[in-house]
């Protein structure tokens, strides 16, 4: 369970970046990244303006889907690990409170 969950973790900040990147490029002011290529080249100059806003929203919308499913499961994973650690704790606490007690030795006077 744990090289599944080390794998969602690395899943996730990958996931992260990508959109973060894809949101950076949507954008069409003057302050986003879509102007790296140098005014109407880069992305626009081999498909259209149109064409390159609607693959980078839809693929955008692919990523948060996946973003949030993958959140889903960590929070699921996680829940179990704690569930397992929690009950593992109580069946310490209640052999603890088996166990006979040790002996009160009077106090000297």
């Amino acid at each position: 369970m744990e090289n599944l969950q080390l794998f969602l973790l690395v899943l996730q900040v990958i996931v992260a970046v990508v959109l973060i990147i894809l949101v950076l490029l949507q954008k069409s002011d003057g302050d986003s990244l879509s102007g790296i290529g140098g005014g109407s080249g880069g992305l626009n100059s081999a498909i259209s303006r149109r064409a390159t806003a609607n693959i980078l929203s839809k693929t955008t919308m692919v990523l948060i889907a996946v973003f949030m499913l993958n959140c889903l499961i960590l929070a699921a994973i996680s829940r179990s690990d704690n569930k397992k650690v929690s009950d593992e704790l109580d069946q310490a606490i209640e052999q603890e409170n088996k166990a006979p007690a040790a002996p009160q030795v009077p106090p000297v006077k």
